[in-house]
């Protein structure tokens, strides 16, 4: 019998990424994605690994597929890693029916998928966000109650946590909900670093910057993500439900300052262009910050500071001139 991991959003960022930490260990790997932004060359290298299939499915429709279900029965599921969801916040404003489908209907529908494959001793991953907080000052920790997601995304994220502590108390298996600050890192689908390089490959003489550049976001390498995520899922918890603001402990970078890096980076002498009103777009989070003592007190801090990891993101990510 062998030890099952499942990934959806494979062939995303932090699918791609996951993969590799598990792929050379004694594991069956099944990676989900539907491609819609997640890249086929981002998990090309695992391909022609005996221990990794992949399936390309829409998890907003009603899942069936045998070929998994009959792994899944013969096997032990492991771990799920429920990480497919509409990672393009501006898309899920102009059509909710975006974040509704690829957001909570895929963690609707994987659950139900493989809900009769979860035991005790079965540990299911799920990717949240900071964006159920909306705009919030201060450091705000796990048991903040006042929630208010200001997009679609942020709302389904909330909606989707709020489903898997559902069937995690009625299953009786552990859980454990991360919810992420802004992530960067290799293979890059989405996010300012990347859209950055699709403008700046149209026109180099202007760089269009969304909202007035004062928002502040903290911001954390995938890697550190993923270090983070493993580190903490293999502690012992009593509940099933396990909460955790994961990243750097700070308030963050400015897009201003995310500006003036990645052009100091590119040096074409490009000019920016900031817009008057204060928001990219709506939905568009201002700032933000939240407490990481609980994962600081269970032994995890993040090396990387903001400016640190978006530094090193565009370097790397100039160099390899992303399309």
């Amino acid at each position: 019998m062998k030890k099952i991991i499942l990934i959806t959003g494979a062939a995303g960022m932090v699918g791609s990424n996951l993969i590799s930490k598990y792929i050379n260990k004694d594991f069956q790997i099944i990676g989900i994605d539907s491609l819609k932004l997640g890249k086929l060359k981002y998990i090309e290298p695992f391909q022609k690994k005996k221990n990794f299939l992949f399936f390309k499915l829409d998890l907003s429709k009603k899942i069936k597929n045998k070929k998994i279900e009959n792994i899944l029965k013969k096997n032990h599921l492991y771990e799920a890693w429920h990480l497919a969801a509409n990672s393009d916040i501006q898309s899920g404003i102009n059509d909710y029916e975006v974040d509704l489908k690829d957001t909570f209907l895929t963690t609707v529908n994987t659950l139900n998928f493989i809900n009769r494959y979860l035991k005790k001793n079965t540990k299911f991953i799920f990717s949240s966000s900071s964006a159920i907080y909306g705009n919030v000052r201060g450091s705000i920790s796990e048991n903040y109650k006042k929630m208010n997601p200001i997009s679609n995304y942020g709302l389904m994220k909330l909606y989707s946590e709020e489903y898997i502590a559902q069937i995690a108390n009625k299953n009786n298996f552990k859980t454990y909900i991360f919810r992420f600050p802004n992530v960067i890192g290799d293979n890059l689908t989405h996010g300012i670093i990347y859209d950055f390089i699709k403008k700046i490959s149209y026109n180099k003489k202007i760089l269009n910057v969304l909202g007035d550049g004062n928002q502040q976001k903290p911001y954390s390498d995938v890697l550190e993500i993923i270090k983070c995520m493993i580190y903490i899922k293999n502690k012992k918890f009593l509940k099933n439900i396990n909460y955790f603001n994961i990243g750097t402990n700070e308030k963050g970078i400015k897009v201003r300052e995310i500006v003036d890096i990645f052009l100091n980076k590119t040096n074409y002498g490009t000019k920016p262009i900031f817009q008057k009103k204060k928001q990219g777009w709506e939905g568009d989070v201002l700032n933000y910050s939240y407490s990481t003592k609980k994962i600081n007190k269970l032994g995890f801090k993040f090396k990387l500071s903001s400016k640190q990891v978006v530094t090193k993101i565009i370097k790397n990510s100039v160099k390899l001139n992303i399309k």
